[in-house]
C-alpha cells in the first residue's frame, strides 16, 4: 500500500494534476504518512522500555558513536571540499536521523522481551 501510495502521489505531483481527487489523495497520504510516523515513535518507545539496561546502553553507545563519526565525516568534507561556510543544521540533521536509524529502527518491528 505504500510503494504504490508512493507512486501514485510522484505521478500527481510530477505531472502537476490539479483536480479534487488528487487534493484528497494528496491530503490522505499526508494522513497516513504522519500516523505511520506516531505509531512508529510509539512502538519504538514502548520496545525500549522492555530492554534491559545493558541493551538500552549498547544502543546508546552505537548512536552517540555513529553520530559522531557522520557528523565529523560531513564537517570534515565541508571544510576542504565546499569553501563556504559550514551549514550545521544540513550537517547534523542528516546524521541524527541515520544514527537513530542505525541504533533504534529495529525496536519498532520486534515483539522480543530481550535482544540477544
Amino acid at each position: 500500500m505504500f510503494v504504490v501510495s508512493t507512486g501514485i502521489t510522484f505521478y500527481i505531483v510530477y505531472r502537476d494534476i490539479d483536480n479534487s481527487f488528487s487534493f484528497k489523495f494528496l491530503v490522505g497520504y499526508v494522513i497516513f504518512l504522519f500516523l505511520y510516523l506516531v505509531y512508529f515513535i510509539i512502538a519504538t518507545v514502548i520496545n525500549i522500555r522492555k530492554l534491559r539496561w545493558f541493551d538500552i546502553g549498547k544502543r546508546l553507545y552505537r548512536f552517540i558513536a555513529s553520530f559522531v563519526c557522520l557528523s565529523g565525516t560531513s564537517i570534515i568534507y565541508y571544510y576542504f571540499f565546499k569553501s563556504t561556510e559550514i551549514d550545521y543544521y544540513r550537517v547534523f540533521s542528516p546524521a541524527l536521523g541515520i544514527s537513530l536509524g542505525i541504533s533504534f529502527f529495529d525496536l519498532a518491528f520486534s515483539n522480543k522481551k530481550n535482544e540477544d
